[in-house]
Parts: C-alpha cells; sequence; structure tokens
C-alpha cells in the first residue's frame, strides 16, 4: 500500500515526469515557445520590466506577467530553458490542486470525486501537452480557477472580500493573456440565474452587484502595470493588446491570428475524451440513465452540473464565433470538462484511471524519443543559434518576418536589422551575415556561410565579403 501523503504527491511526480522528458527530448519550439523566451531574455538583460520587447523594439502583443514570473526564476537559477520551465511546472501544479479544489467546493463530501480529479487533469491528452509548453494557457487557467473559487465563495457566503479577491485574479488574468479572460470567467457569471442554489445561494441582483466590485478590483493589479506601459509607449500598448490584437482575433484582421472555420473546436472535442474512452469501465457507466435519473429526482448536484455544462458550452460557442482559433485557447475550460467527467467516473476503480494516465506517459515518452531523431530536427534552431553565437560580433540582418526565434538561444544582446534586399545591406556590412528562408535547398555557393534544414524550408545564412 502506498502511503497517503505519497499518494496525494504522485500526481505532480507524474507532471515533473512529463516536463522532464519533454526538456530531454524536445527542442524549444519556433516560434511561439522562442519567441516567448525571446522577449523574456530581453526583459531579463534590459531590467526594463513594464514593456517587453521583441528584437529589442516594443513588443505589444502580450502582457508581462509569464515574462516577470520567468525573468524572477532567471534571477535565482540563472537564465535557462530548465528554469523557465519551472514556473510552467508550478503553474501547471497549480491547476492540478485547484481543480481538485473546484470539485470539493461543488460537490462537498464527494472524496470519490475529488480523488480522482487529480489523475484525470494530470493524464488528459490536452493537459499532457500543454503543461510541457512554454505558453500562457497554464497560468491563465490558474487565474480562471482561482477567480471562480472566489466568486463561489461570494455566491455561498456574500461577502463582498471574496468578489474583491475573485478580481484580484480577474485582474492577474489579464495580465497573463489579456481581455481573454473575461470569457472564461464572464460565462459562469452570466449564467449564475440558471445555476445558483435556490436553498442558500444568492439572489442574482447582488450576485451581479458583486461581479460588478470584482470588475473593479480587476482593474487594480492591470493599472499597475498598464499605466507606466501606456505612458512608456505614448498609447500604443493600449492600442496594440486591447484593440488591435483582441478585435484582430475576432474578425481575423490580425496577421497571423489563426483564422479558422467555427466548427474547428467541435471537431477538436474529441480529444477531451482521450484517454479516459478506452477504460472499459467507462463504457459500462450507462450515462444515459444516470443523466435521466438526476433530472428526474431533481437531484441537489444538478446546480453544480448546469454551472459545469453550461460554461464549458457557451465558453466553446463563443471562440468558435471568433475567426482566431487555436487548440490551447480553450485550455482553461479543461478543468470544468474533468470535474464532469470525475462526477460521472467516480464508480471507475481509481487503479484504472491511473493505469490509463501512466499509459498517456508511456506514449508521450516514446513518441518524443522518436521525434527527437526525426521530426523534431526541423524545429532545433539550436545549431543556427551557436553559429550566430560564434559570431555575435559581426553585423546581422534578417530577411524574413523575424520573430524572435533565436534571441534566447543565441543570447543576443543586440537587435538584428531588417532588410528586404540582403545584397544592397552586404555591400555596405562587407564583414556581415544575413539570415534568409528558402523553400528549397539553395544551391552551394561562396555567399552561403551556413543553412539548416527547418519545418518549411531552410533558413540560409548569406555571408558578405569577409
Amino acid at each position: 500500500m502506498i502511503p497517503s501523503h505519497v499518494e496525494r504527491l504522485l500526481p505532480y511526480l507524474f507532471l515533473l515526469a512529463l516536463i522532464c522528458i519533454a526538456v530531454a527530448f524536445r527542442p524549444l519550439l519556433p516560434v511561439d515557445e522562442t519567441r516567448y523566451l525571446g522577449v523574456t531574455w530581453e526583459m531579463y538583460l534590459s531590467r526594463q520590466i513594464f514593456v517587453p520587447t521583441m528584437n529589442f523594439a516594443p513588443y505589444l502583443q502580450k502582457p508581462p506577467l509569464l515574462f516577470w514570473l520567468i525573468d524572477l526564476a532567471w534571477d535565482i537559477f540563472g537564465a535557462s530553458r530548465v528554469a523557465a520551465m519551472l514556473v510552467i511546472f508550478v503553474a501547471s501544479s497549480l491547476v492540478i490542486w485547484l481543480t481538485t479544489r473546484l470539485a470539493k467546493t461543488l460537490f462537498p463530501g464527494r472524496d470519490d470525486i475529488a480523488s480522482r480529479i487529480p489523475w484525470l487533469v494530470a493524464g488528459s491528452t490536452i493537459f499532457v501537452v500543454y503543461s510541457t509548453l512554454i505558453l500562457f494557457d497554464m497560468l491563465l487557467t490558474v487565474f480562471v480557477l482561482a477567480a471562480l473559487l472566489s466568486l463561489l465563495a461570494f455566491a455561498r457566503s456574500g461577502n463582498r472580500w471574496h468578489a474583491v479577491l475573485a478580481g484580484l485574479f480577474i485582474g492577474l488574468g489579464i495580465l497573463t493573456k489579456g481581455p481573454v479572460v473575461l470569457i472564461h470567467v464572464g460565462a459562469p457569471v452570466l449564467l449564475y440565474p440558471f445555476w445558483r442554489d435556490r436553498q442558500g445561494g444568492l439572489a442574482t441582483p447582488k450576485f451581479f452587484a458583486g461581479a460588478g466590485l470584482a470588475i473593479l478590483a480587476a482593474l487594480i493589479p492591470v493599472a499597475i502595470w498598464l499605466v507606466p506601459a501606456t505612458i512608456l509607449t505614448k498609447g500604443d500598448f493600449v492600442y496594440d493588446l486591447v484593440w488591435n490584437q483582441s478585435a484582430g482575433r475576432i474578425t481575423g484582421n490580425l496577421h497571423n491570428s489563426h483564422g479558422r472555420p467555427f466548427y474547428f473546436y467541435v471537431v477538436l472535442l474529441p480529444l477531451l475524451f482521450i484517454p479516459w474512452i478506452f477504460v472499459p469501465h467507462v463504457w459500462r457507466l450507462h450515462l444515459t440513465a444516470r443523466i435521466r435519473g438526476l433530472i428526474q429526482t431533481q437531484s441537489s448536484d444538478l446546480s453544480a452540473l448546469r454551472m459545469l455544462t453550461m460554461s464549458f458550452v457557451a465558453v466553446v460557442l463563443v471562440f468558435s464565433a471568433i475567426s482566431g482559433k487555436q487548440p490551447h485557447y480553450l485550455v482553461p475550460v479543461l478543468p470544468l470538462a474533468t470535474i464532469v467527467f470525475g462526477y460521472f467516473m467516480a464508480e471507475v476503480p481509481p487503479a484504472r484511471i491511473k493505469a490509463a494516465a501512466f499509459c498517456m506517459l508511456a506514449m508521450f515518452a516514446t513518441g518524443h524519443a522518436i521525434a527527437s531523431a526525426t521530426a523534431f530536427k526541423l524545429y532545433d534552431l539550436t545549431p543556427l543559434a551557436n553559429f550566430i553565437d560564434d559570431r555575435k560580433d559581426a553585423a546581422w540582418a534578417v530577411d524574413f518576418d523575424y520573430q524572435d526565434e533565436v534571441g534566447f538561444l543565441a543570447r543576443l544582446q543586440k537587435p538584428f536589422e531588417s532588410t528586404d534586399n540582403p545584397e544592397g545591406w552586404l555591400r555596405s556590412h562587407p564583414g556581415g551575415y544575413v539570415i534568409d528562408k528558402s523553400f528549397k535547398n539553395p544551391e552551394s555557393s561562396g555567399q552561403v556561410a551556413f543553412r539548416l534544414h527547418v519545418e518549411r524550408g531552410y533558413l540560409v545564412v548569406l555571408k558578405g565579403q569577409h
């Protein structure tokens, strides 16, 4: 028998194993991971905390909280990918813990549900993938869950300090990824009349008044950062983050907004059921009959189940209506679906759930080991970074839409110039280099100093008259 305190730690050790596998076998993936660590590196180098930079020019597309936290880890442990992953590990661990807390809050006394939640979170396909990537979504999920827990406490007690606390978490969510947090928190708030506890819950007008107080409180952490950032960028940060980014992604007019059809998320929804759909016990749960029984008996659990399912559906519909779509945009609703799974899988033996989770771990490790020798080589920009690092005193320029792909990898301390005329630039910088992209392998010539086969062609370094 495993001691109870060790049993509680196992899902977090499972998460640690996932991250170790990712760091050991997978390079930093361009363009997102390399860009965000590049931005973080420049903030770390310049000690500029209010305005992030990319290629040493203001980067106005993302708030700075994730960058701040990674910089803090670097101050303690030194600038490295491993130190940055510590931040992701802490955020992902908090997602497991807070999802379990939310399950206990919604279904008090149901230890059979709460005990399964950590493994249902840690072993899910979406969590396995995104808990190992340097993105904003796990940290955003932390603040969405914290805000929901605070709002639930407010709905039951009427204590305004719970509403203020929810607002502070919403504000931190805005500092993580911008106004998108309002969609994730706003759905359960607006749907409150449909799921509130008729016996002991707060009246709808009072709850909405508390939600308004939460929005006001959210302005506090946002203002602490946004006011100086706005002054330093002469208003560009507000325009780019609030309007250009948000409206651009909604309409699809933003460059690289990842426009996809409205049914994109519906097609991806089956991923939520993996690997649990392959557990034989799940097929014997008679879900239709159980749901019918809950409705007929007017079970006290219906309120919590309505909150979870209606909020999940509302968020998916909102994001489906938005033109810009990426799979990880829905990571913050994973806890809602997981708790519903936990409710109906309370009869499934925990050993079966753990076995499915460890199967995911084995597949993750095997896939990464194979990909490290094959597909991942097309994403590894370390050889190019090493080439640049050996010649970092030379003049450098780029002839493509550079997204700070090698800023962190090469530990750059000055920007690349931008040019659309490599030949002319090299004539004026005879000791310099230009990085270009090519869809086919360029012919060998005295001007080609380096080439790297990447996912969509080649990155080519052209040299001047050295």
